[in-house]
């Protein structure tokens, strides 16, 4: 499987009805808001500059004050989702380190996915542009 077939296949999940009636439940965003710091606090070193786009998305997703492209922020709810979610393709616990593949991957695409918004997100943060 090709880069390009990879990144149209997760595009078409954070895409779907079923992510979009996912991200838009209450339920889903007291999960990531109630899991995230716990998720992230064994790979975050691993994650290099990585780590400041993840926390820039989780902040973008929960700021009311700002307005995001609806695709992006059900993406990047979907996403947080999924990577606090207990149940993962590739499990952790049965594959140690290589369970991290599919998490790496999600992350990997909702950030590639996200770029414009996150550069927008600190612009408007900083007060440099206006959020719409």
């Amino acid at each position: 499987m090709t880069r390009e077939m990879f990144d149209d296949s997760i595009r078409q999940m954070f895409e779907s009805p079923e992510l979009e009636r996912t991200a838009e439940e209450p339920s889903t965003l007291q999960r990531i808001q109630g899991d995230f710091e716990g998720a992230f606090a064994g790979v975050k070193d691993k994650l290099g500059d990585s780590w400041q786009d993840v926390r820039t998305i989780y902040e973008m997703a929960f700021d009311k004050s700002f307005t995001m492209d609806s695709k992006v922020k059900i993406a990047v709810i979907g996403g947080l989702a999924y990577l606090v979610s207990p149940v993962d393709l590739i499990p952790e616990r049965t594959l140690g380190p290589l369970g991290l593949a599919d998490d790496v991957a999600v992350l990997y695409f909702v950030l590639k996915y996200a770029q414009p918004e996150i550069a927008r997100y600190r612009e408007f943060k900083t007060g440099g542009q206006d959020q719409t």
